[in-house]
């Protein structure tokens, strides 16, 4: 511990080998890491209708102020990615930013976040199969059944190791996100009533300040993935190079995409019939893709399983990774840490997330549905990236402002944080007031007790005179370049 600041680790972080397979994957592959976890054409397809309930024609804009709140969240993010690449992420930055039991707590939240995450996107996936298969062909395949083959070839992607995985996403990604380029544009080219025209762009179509507010809030949400770069960095060539670069570029390339997708699908639909477009039954890209493309709504659900299937792999990346990084320094239990010899995977934590995933999605999703349990664990990871952000960003201001005096910056380590604190302070605040309905109500407790046993944890095992080793090595970095 620094005997000037102790609530930071030592000045110059330490060192370790890193057991897992280095410079395998490009900068293309680490950026298709946080575009599949970010999840393109689920998160397009399945807000558009509430943000156009909300915000009206304006919808497209929401998209906008979201990616511009998540370049703010982005920034101090990218110089801490550029100093500690470590599959540790959140977990090394806090650590080394204001201090071990801190970044403990933060990569816990991430850790068991993204262990979660597959099991809501697997049932969330596996019940638009059921019903889109089940209505239009009579195919009658429960959801969980899908689920369960989803959440199986994550397991396997994950045993084999890196490079299957990232090829696995780099197909993915880019044809759903062509897919939803090509409704777009189809949209543009064949309008609705009130036909082709740029009035979604038109700040004062905005009628309803709280709706658009709302709006803008589960946008910022949609953009949520684009940190997982840093879980493969020590994977990456370069990573102190491509890691920063795949966390702006995913971000600048996703909201491209989903303000261009918005105003397409608006535009399709007939932005004088926008009220049905919100209040469609069935998710309105189905609906455009029957009128657009003569019937093949076939491609769009293609495309949504894909993204379902993708930011599955995605988060089970991260997640594994994370656990590995934190187990290596002691702040889990070493077996965490134990890497697949031939593939040089984290066997041990892919073997503990890929059951939890299961647990839950079949556990919870059988009796409370799986559409229910996604909404409740999707609003539940919510409430966990924002202490998350808010600890990245302290911590960015103290790493630079104490450790690399050189670089700090007024604007990307003080009102970048500031301003992107403050907009998820009225995230949190707007999440909880009015309070939601049951079970999305769960959300908030749910949240609370992963804090409370990652504070049992702490306190019962890290902290324990005999235990406190890991402290010294919370903010130590791999041996890559």
């Amino acid at each position: 511990m620094s005997p000037t600041n102790p609530g930071l680790v030592q000045e110059g972080p330490s060192t370790v080998t890193t057991e897992l397979r280095t410079g395998s994957i490009g900068l293309g592959g680490t950026l298709m890491q946080s575009i599949a976890q970010i999840s393109p054409t689920l998160g397009i397809f399945y807000t558009i209708a509430f943000t156009t309930g909300q915000a009206g024609i304006s919808a497209p804009l929401t998209y906008l102020a979201a990616f511009l709140v998540c370049l703010l969240i982005a920034v101090p993010m990218r110089g801490l990615a550029r100093h500690l690449p470590s599959a540790g992420g959140f977990y090394t930055y806090v650590s080394a930013g204001i201090g071990p039991k801190a970044g403990f707590m933060t990569g816990w939240l991430y850790a068991i976040m993204v262990t979660v995450v597959p099991a809501a996107l697997a049932a969330f996936t596996g019940a638009i199969l059921q019903d889109e298969l089940g209505g239009k062909y009579g195919i009658m395949i429960p959801w969980w059944v899908y689920a369960t083959a989803i959440l199986v070839v994550c397991f396997a992607c994950a045993y084999r190791g890196i490079v299957i995985s990232i090829k696995f996403l780099v197909v993915m990604t880019i044809f759903e996100m062509l897919v939803g380029l090509g409704l777009a544009v189809a949209g543009l080219i064949a309008p609705g009533p009130g036909g082709l025209n740029l009035e979604g762009f038109n700040p004062a179509n905005i009628q309803n300040g709280s709706g658009f507010f709302l709006a803008v809030v589960l946008s910022i949400f949609a953009f949520t993935g684009f940190e997982s770069a840093a879980a493969v960095g020590e994977e990456s060539r370069d990573p102190k190079r491509i890691v920063p670069r795949a966390i702006i570029g995913s971000l600048v390339l996703i909201g491209l995409f989903y303000v261009f997708t918005a105003w397409g699908l608006q535009i399709g639909w007939g932005t004088d019939d926008l009220a049905s477009l919100a209040a469609s039954p069935t998710a309105p890209a189905f609906v455009l893709a029957d009128r657009l493309f003569n019937g093949a709504s076939l491609i769009i659900l293609i495309a949504l399983v894909n993204s379902g299937l993708g930011v599955c792999i995605a988060c089970t990346t991260s997640a594994t990774r994370t656990i590995y990084g934190i187990a290596r320094t002691g702040a889990l239990p070493s077996v965490f840490a134990r890497v697949q010899p031939k593939y040089r995977t984290p066997i041990v934590a892919v073997f503990v997330q890929s059951a939890i995933a299961l647990v839950v999605c079949l556990g919870i999703g059988l009796p409370l549905g799986p559409y229910n349990l996604f909404n409740m664990l999707g609003t539940t990871g919510t409430f966990v990236y924002i202490p998350i952000f808010i600890l990245m960003n302290i911590a960015a201001f103290r790493f630079f402002r104490t450790r690399h005096p050189e670089e700090f910056s007024i604007w990307a380590y003080v009102v970048a944080p500031i301003v992107s604190t403050v907009a998820l302070a009225l995230i949190a605040y707007n999440s909880l007031v009015p309070l939601p309905a049951f079970p999305v109500l769960l959300a908030p407790f749910i949240a609370i007790t992963y804090v409370i046993l990652g504070a049992v944890v702490l306190v019962g095992r890290n902290l324990r005179p005999a235990n406190r080793d890991w402290m010294a090595r919370a903010g130590e970095l791999p041996e890559v370049d």
